[in-house]
C-alpha cells in the first residue's frame, strides 16, 4: 500500500495528476493534496473523483 496524492496544479492540458509517496515528480508539500492509503493509483483516482469532483484526473506516468 502507498500514500497517494493530488497535484493542485493542472498540466498544459488541464489535467491533475495523482502520485504515489515514492514518486520522482512528487509536488512540494503546497502543492498537492493528500488522498489516503490505496493499495493501487486506479482505487486513489476513484477517491479523487469522489472527493473532489474534478474530471480531468491522470496517473503520473512513474505511478501507474
Amino acid at each position: 500500500m502507498k500514500f497517494y496524492y493530488l497535484s493542485k496544479q493542472t498540466n498544459s492540458n488541464g489535467v491533475m495528476s495523482i502520485h504515489a509517496d515514492s514518486c520522482a515528480q512528487l509536488p512540494s508539500v503546497f502543492e498537492r493534496v493528500y488522498l489516503g492509503i490505496f493499495d493501487n493509483s486506479r482505487l486513489a483516482s476513484e477517491a479523487a473523483l469522489l472527493k473532489f469532483q474534478v474530471l480531468n484526473i491522470d496517473t503520473c506516468k512513474c505511478c501507474k
